[in-house]
């Protein structure tokens, strides 16, 4: 994993024109801190996260992390919001820096 390349303007899911950018925040403060492994909207499975990644070819994990999140959600529609994609995206990618 040394190819590891963050990149300073990561975009994120979260609209910032939204007027509940408040709640979102809070929201996601909830996913990220607050709630269990089960209580989350999402499940990361990090077997299949760090064979994926090692078989992704590219250099920046900014792009596998949103990629990654698009795809999850995609396939998980009924549990999907700015929110939950944010903090999907944001585990995911500390758990790949290592932080």
């Amino acid at each position: 994993m040394d190819n590891i390349k963050p990149t300073a303007g990561a975009s994120s899911f979260l609209a910032p024109e939204n007027e509940n950018l408040d709640y979102s925040i809070f929201q996601l403060n909830l996913f990220l801190n607050a709630y269990s492994e089960g209580q989350k909207p999402y499940k990361i499975d990090y077997n299949v996260l760090l064979m994926s990644y090692r078989q992704w070819n590219g250099s920046d994990i900014d792009e596998f992390c949103q990629d990654q999140t698009i795809g999850y959600f995609l396939l998980n529609p009924s549990n999907d919001s700015a929110e939950a994609r944010e903090a999907f995206c944001m585990e995911i990618r500390e758990f790949l820096l290592g932080a």
